[in-house]
C-alpha cells in the first residue's frame, strides 16, 4: 500500500534486481540519487539506472557472466498529481 503523505518513490523491478540487492539496499540507492550525497541531486531516470548497475554488478561477482534479466521503474510520487 502507498501512502501518499509518507512514500516517496516506488521501486518497480523483475526478480533480477531482486536476486542479490535487498529492498533496504535499492531505496538506499535510489535515495541517494534522488536527494544527493554531496547536494547532488538525480532525477528517476539516473537512479533507476545506478539501481540496475548496481544490480548488474552483483550478478557479476556472484554468477560470472551470467546473468538473470534485470528491469526496473523508478516512480518519484512527490508532487506527482500536482501538475496535473
Amino acid at each position: 500500500t502507498i501512502d501518499e503523505e509518507l512514500d516517496e518513490f516506488v521501486i518497480i523491478a523483475t526478480d533480477g534486481v531482486w536476486e542479490f540487492i535487498s529492498s533496504e539496499d535499492a531505496v538506499d540507492i535510489v535515495g541517494r540519487c534522488l536527494y544527493g550525497t554531496n547536494g547532488e541531486k538525480q532525477d528517476a531516470s539516473e537512479a533507476c539506472e545506478a539501481l540496475i548497475k548496481a544490480a548488474t554488478a552483483k550478478w557479476h561477482e556472484f554468477e560470472g557472466d551470467y546473468r538473470d534479466d534485470i528491469t526496473a521503474m523508478v516512480i518519484r510520487l512527490k508532487d506527482l498529481w500536482s501538475v496535473v
